[in-house]
């Protein structure tokens, strides 16, 4: 068995093309020059891009660690339940809108993944839906301010705002919701504009937008943003059903299985279960499967919550969720005042710096420094290290119940 200590780790930036080129880096304090899309941070053990750390003279790669390990890192029964680390903890940076996209639960997951295996559609092709059988609960919470789009609005709300624009080419789609305003009548509303095509999209386009170029509201001006970016997509329209949603940094959502949803613009700290189960709605390129898309969204109307994170002693504030694989915790630490010891929740966890930094100092007196920007991986079964300093940190870990 290799030493059970905590880890400073380095963490795959990964490159898409709605990154921002300077958030991540100003965060990590690294330079960019080439100006790249730096568009999330991985720090986990997901076999993508897992998080390497240092053992003896030599880097491995922490899921290969977790593997060699899994009871020590774990802890007995997680290891039993999951066998290797059940989140992903991520930085995301959107310069640019990501795609409207849902998760499946745990069932559809399960079903998903193993239909398309039998049809012996490639893991990395175009048409892939299912690329593991696990479901993806995940939480953001904004570092800097953070817009979003989360879940359908009120059935009302979004007949009010299509009639507001009186969008010519869909008053009978508009009049039909208003007429049934219920999921089956939403969903019938959804599939129509999504089956929008050739003239009949290209003049719903022209008339949201110049009717959307009229009218004062957040949501009317993210159309036009939208619209800058993919002008040939009808869900430029999607701020309107929609809920748009501005987080103050330190507020956070919770997407749950079915919830439609789209991260704009911010930094934030993400946590989901370890899965890579995308399904999309729109403002994308990539691959719409429309009639599994109707299969995994709940088209249920409300005003999404916005968490706000719970103190549960002087250090620690936590953003409770249902999720059994992931708790999102932040830190604050001042110098001269109370410390944490990362033997006290008794879970294997992640520590990000964003603010600040910290001494880690162990019970022989060794000390570990880390800096605003770095990230440290603790075993559940570590010995226990005190940690001080001036430092805002976010910790992922399992929570109690986790287990069961």
């Amino acid at each position: 068995m290799k030493e059970i200590k905590l880890f400073k780790m380095k963490n795959v930036i990964q490159e898409y093309a709605w990154g921002s080129p300077d958030a991540i880096p100003g965060l990590l304090g690294i330079d960019n020059p080439e100006k790249k899309p730096k568009a999330e941070l991985w720090m986990g053990a997901h076999g993508k891009a897992p998080s390497r750390i240092e053992q003896g003279n030599k880097e491995i790669p922490l899921d290969q660690y977790i593997r060699e390990n899994k009871v020590a890192v774990l802890g007995g029964k997680l290891a039993e339940k999951y066998g290797n680390l059940p989140f992903l903890f991520k930085v995301l940076a959107a310069g640019s809108p990501l795609s409207i996209q849902v998760h499946p639960n745990k069932k559809q997951a399960e079903k998903g993944f193993a239909r398309e295996n039998s049809l012996g559609i490639a893991i990395d092709a175009f048409n892939r839906n299912y690329k593991d059988d696990n479901h993806k609960p995940e939480i953001i919470c904004a570092l800097t301010e953070f817009w979003a789009m989360r879940g359908f609005r009120p059935f009302q709300d979004i007949a009010d705002r299509f009639e507001a624009l009186d969008i010519p080419s869909f008053r009978r789609e508009t009049a039909a919701f208003r007429s049934n305003l219920t999921s089956e009548g939403l969903e019938t509303f959804f599939n129509a504009l999504m089956s929008l095509e050739g003239e009949k999209k290209d003049r719903f386009i022209r008339e949201l937008t110049g009717a959307a170029a009229g009218i004062q509201g957040d949501e009317y001006q993210w159309v036009l943003r939208l619209y800058e970016k993919y002008s040939d997509d009808a869900a430029i329209a999607a701020p309107l059903y929609l809920n748009l949603l501005k987080l103050e940094p330190g507020q956070a959502l919770y997407l749950s299985a079915g919830e439609l949803h789209a991260y704009l613009d911010g930094l934030g700290m993400e946590l989901m279960a370890s899965s890579d189960n995308v399904l999309r709605g729109g403002l994308t390129p990539k691959y719409i499967d429309r009639e599994e898309l109707g299969n995994i969204v709940n088209f249920n109307g409300s005003e999404p919550e916005i968490l706000q994170a719970r103190a549960t002693d002087p250090l620690t504030e936590i953003y409770r969720t249902p999720s059994k694989e992931f708790e999102l915790a932040r830190l604050s630490l001042r110098r001269g005042g109370a410390s944490y010891d990362t033997a006290s929740i008794g879970s294997v966890q992640i520590l990000f710096l964003t603010e600040g930094s910290a001494d880690f100092t162990s019970a022989d007196g060794e000390i570990l420094h880390a800096e605003k920007g770095e990230s440290l991986f603790i075993p559940a079964g570590a010995p226990s290290w005190m940690v001080e300093g001036d430092a805002l940190i976010f910790r992922a870990s399992v929570p109690e119940d986790g287990a069961l």
